[in-house]
């Protein structure tokens, strides 16, 4: 495990499969989320193929808990640092982000276009003002969380709470705005767009389709918890457009045999 310092804090961070293979970079949701999110279902059996990068977002995880810092420029600059440290400042990285990450990873590949091969954007909330933010709040508040049994739900419950009374993290999602449509719109590499049918972020993933140039949308039997929910289909999408030759049409790699 390696640890990475950047604006405050000290990521938690680790790399898997050969430093030749090519790198995929992927990211987990807000609060109970952590590497443990894409490990086993998901980095591991992309290893083979490929480097993967994981790491706990700040006050995630094993990675320490600022003050600050959970706008999406800060934490674009926390992914900037992961990446090289694992010596990935001069080759295109695919990016892989659920929930919260997955607004991270665009944030960042709108930023540093050169920087990203590829895009997958699991349920990607934006903008988290509209989408997050109220769930937060009412998270939060929620009894269930104040006795939630057992260690794991101790845990969740204590994480929660500093994050939301000890941080900036309530006022920095309420504030987190939509990407700009200019900005998409300019956006040249392949996007894989991963939804759940029943999901209450769908609306935004039909935006980023009908706005992003190179984009497709699959959808899920699932609602927003696609990792935990569905991770077989998850990860045969996500396997199967990696494997592609970067540049493929989507409508190819859309005409695969469909797993969900």
């Amino acid at each position: 495990m390696d640890s990475i310092s950047t604006d405050g804090a000290t990521l938690s961070a680790m790399a898997l499969g050969d430093t030749d293979r090519p790198p995929v970079a992927m990211l987990h949701g807000l609060v109970t989320g952590n590497m443990a999110t894409w490990y086993s279902a998901a980095a591991l059996p992309l290893s083979a193929n490929n480097r993967v990068l994981l790491y706990d977002q700040r006050g995630h995880g094993s990675s320490t808990m600022p003050n600050t810092g959970f706008d999406l420029d800060t934490q674009t600059r926390d992914l900037d640092a992961v990446l090289m440290h694992f010596d990935c400042e001069t080759t295109p990285v695919d990016l892989v982000g659920y929930s919260m990450g997955a607004l991270i990873a665009l944030h960042f590949a709108l930023r540093y276009p050169q920087r990203v091969k590829r895009l997958v954007l699991v349920d990607a909330p934006m903008p988290a003002c509209t989408h997050v933010a109220p769930s937060l709040h009412a998270l939060a508040e929620q009894q269930e969380w104040k006795s939630a049994p057992g260690r794991r739900g101790e845990r969740q419950r204590q994480r929660l709470q500093q994050l939301t009374t000890q941080t900036t993290l309530l006022r920095d999602i309420s504030a987190m705005q939509a990407e700009s449509d200019d900005a998409l719109r300019h956006f040249d590499k392949q996007v894989l767009l991963i939804y759940g049918k029943s999901s209450p972020c769908l609306r935004a993933g039909e935006h980023l389709r009908a706005t992003l140039p190179h984009a497709d949308l699959v959808l899920l039997d699932a609602g927003h918890e696609l990792p935990q929910d569905v991770p077989e289909p998850l990860l045969g999408h996500i396997s199967r457009f990696l494997a592609a030759p970067a540049g493929i049409a989507q409508k190819n790699f859309l005409s695969a045999p469909e797993i969900s």
